[in-house]
């Protein structure tokens, strides 16, 4: 039977709040379980799941939601093969003011296009270019960072993937460079789409967060021209002078748009990831010891794809833990049936990736940091395909997954080989760590390092 037609006007309609024929409980008015999800989101998802089943109805931030816990349901949402879900339409409360004109706030054919465009960036030949800028790079910080012995882990990261963001996708003469305050611009852009109030007043935390990106969009719409008359070879220059099939340029607002999306999923999702690697191999120096002597040194890019498995486990463990994208929001576009439960038409549905990936039923040890789980000889990974997705899938799929990988692996293979890195402070693991809107310690990672 041949999918129905999608609803040109489904952008428009209102979300459907009516979910009382689910089982499930909405939790404190006005906030839902909001508030108890940002305090402990393992344990408040499976003290739903325990109480109400892998499908039910929650209220996440005032907004009434079908939750669903399991492989199976992001497999589903995912691959999306009877186009029932809006991918704009899922993350437009939470993110649409601030990637308003992203490639997460596409949907269908409109999202094809664009993605196409912006994939340029991502070709394997692209890579292995971009692989010795990002080791020049990661050596000069590790020099830096060895000198100064004591360093903040993620503040001293989110500086160093900034500077290799600007150098990769937006090359920029030194007068056009203000990367603190473009840095501090993203911080404020991601710390204010976690307002509880959504609105633009004064005092704001939502209003911090749309001065970021009114700050972002004015600083790559001043560049656009500029980029368009080069001749540079960066993912900014080339969508500057990019034409859509009209034949014509697209405009500065969309180009800004896409920038402000790119850079911040080149940056600062892979600083979480390395923040948290940094974490548990801190508290781990045998497994320092033991990647340092399976790796290959200088490593080439074929070396960093294909000869460090235990790096590679190290980097599936931690996103399993903490992916950078914690929950899968999507919206449907008509009435649909999951595993038998009716869901109306422009329901919002959510599919928590942080506790689908910590599931007790799927992965042995479920919260404690086990990389061998994802060894050839146990690849416990592999019992579902959608188990371990923190990059998500189909055709939303993050573009920027490999790119992730190679910062990664560059910034670590650097570190280990250069030296070994432990707590500054006693008794410091496990420590208190922030889950929004994307994971770290509380206090930015204080390590020590030493010269080995």
């Amino acid at each position: 039977m041949p999918t129905p037609p999608i609803a040109t006007d489904y952008t428009q309609a209102p979300t459907n709040q009516q979910l009382d024929h689910i089982q499930g409980e909405y939790g404190l008015p006005f906030v839902g379980k909001t508030i108890a999800m940002f305090a402990d989101p393992i344990n408040t998802f499976h003290q739903h799941y325990l109480k109400f089943g892998a499908v039910s109805r929650v209220s996440i931030t005032g907004q009434k939601v079908v939750l669903l816990l399991g492989p199976q349901y992001l497999q589903t949402i995912l691959l999306d093969t009877e186009r029932n879900f809006s991918v704009k339409k899922g993350w437009d409360l939470f993110m649409g003011d601030f990637f308003a004109g992203g490639l997460l706030m596409r949907d269908f054919e409109e999202h094809r296009i664009h993605r196409r465009i912006m994939q340029t960036a991502f070709k394997s030949e692209n890579m292995r270019e971009y692989s010795a800028t990002i080791t020049r790079i990661v050596q000069q910080a590790v020099a830096r960072w060895q000198q100064q012995e004591n360093i903040d882990f993620y503040i001293e990261t989110q500086k160093l993937l900034l500077s290799i963001a600007f150098e990769v996708f937006c090359k920029v003469d030194a007068e056009d460079s203000n990367e603190d305050n473009i840095n501090k611009a993203f911080v404020d852009l991601m710390e204010g789409s976690m307002g509880m109030i959504r609105k633009d007043w004064p005092g704001l935390l939502y209003r911090r967060g749309m001065n970021g990106r009114r700050y972002l969009a004015a600083y790559f719409k001043k560049l656009v021209q500029k980029k368009r008359a080069g001749n540079d070879n960066d993912i900014f220059s080339h969508f500057c002078r990019e034409k859509n099939e009209d034949g014509e340029y697209f405009s500065e607002t969309e180009i800004a748009e896409h920038m402000i999306f790119l850079m911040l999923a080149a940056h600062d999702t892979t600083t979480s990831a390395i923040t948290m690697a940094g974490y548990y191999l801190a508290n781990d120096l045998h497994l320092q010891d033991r990647i340092q002597q399976q790796m290959p040194y200088p490593l080439t890019y074929d070396d960093m794809m294909e000869r460090t498995p235990l790096l590679d486990q190290v980097f599936s463990e931690t996103l399993r833990l903490h992916p950078p994208v914690s929950n899968i929001f999507r919206r449907t576009v008509r009435e649909c049936t999951i595993d038998g439960v009716r869901i109306p038409a422009h329901t919002m549905v959510s599919a928590p990736v942080h506790y689908i990936q910590q599931m007790s039923e799927w992965w042995t040890r479920a919260q404690t940091f086990w990389p061998e789980r994802f060894s050839e000889q146990i690849a416990e990974h592999k019992k579902h395909p959608f188990m371990w997705s923190p990059f998500g899938g189909g055709a939303h799929k993050c573009i920027g997954m490999h790119f992730a990988e190679l910062l990664f692996k560059t910034t670590f293979a650097e570190l280990i080989h250069s030296c070994r890195f432990n707590f500054q402070h006693k008794n410091y693991f496990p420590a208190k760590l922030q889950h929004f809107p994307f994971a770290k310690p509380c206090d930015d990672l204080p390590l020590h390092l030493s010269g080995r």
